[in-house]
């Protein structure tokens, strides 16, 4: 049995998902992929893919769903864990970046996906970037000097931050040795914003 985000899984799910999440990372999509395929890839016997599984679309969804449970998890982690307060938004994209390099497949997948054609992984991946923003959202709004902003355009500029964040990862992933200057990146978009968010709040 394998464990993840405090879920344990068996072995030969665990092995089915990485062996599909390298596949489709490999085509450039999760579109396509076959049963026997995935099964070949993952170094098991094809009857055990449906042990696991009703069908493909029943796989991308435990893909998209496994996604979406570490990645909200872990930033709400790092957030938690930000220095007292500080902007949690470094500390949130340095984890971004890690999690993207130890998932690399399933993060690259999941945000090709995301521009994709309609499906599980494509939806799912998109209400966890508004649940990401969400959070954060309410964190910022209790933010010392960021209470009195208006919480819409607030909620428009954390929408913004995190697809910037989430798509600087996959620069990280092509150029891990630019890490600091994609950190860097990430602290003057959070700056930019939330800057031009407290100056169209002013009455």
């Amino acid at each position: 049995m394998a464990k993840v985000s405090g879920i344990v899984m068996p072995e030969g799910k665990r092995l089915l998902l990485n062996a599909a999440a390298r596949l489709a990372a490999r085509r450039g999509s999760a579109h396509g992929l076959v049963l026997r395929e995935v099964a070949r890839e993952a170094g098991l016997n094809h009857n055990t893919f449906y042990r696991h599984f009703d069908d493909m679309d029943a796989m991308l969804q435990a893909i998209a769903e496994d996604f979406a449970t570490q990645l909200r998890q872990g930033i709400r982690a790092a957030r938690a864990n930000a220095a007292p307060g500080a902007p949690p938004s470094l500390d949130v994209v340095g984890w971004l970046f890690d999690h993207a390099q130890q998932y690399a497949d399933v993060f690259t997948v999941a945000l090709r996906e995301l521009h994709g054609p309609p499906g599980p992984l494509r939806d799912v991946v998109r209400q966890t970037l508004a649940d990401i923003a969400q959070d954060m959202h309410e964190d910022l709004c209790r933010f010392p000097g960021l209470g009195a902003i208006d919480p819409v355009l607030l909620r428009q500029a954390v929408d913004l931050l995190v697809r910037h964040s989430v798509w600087l990862c996959l620069d990280f992933l092509e150029q891990p040795e630019r890490r600091e200057a994609l950190l860097d990146n990430a602290r003057e978009a959070f700056t930019t914003l939330t800057l031009g968010v407290l100056a169209r709040s002013k009455p």
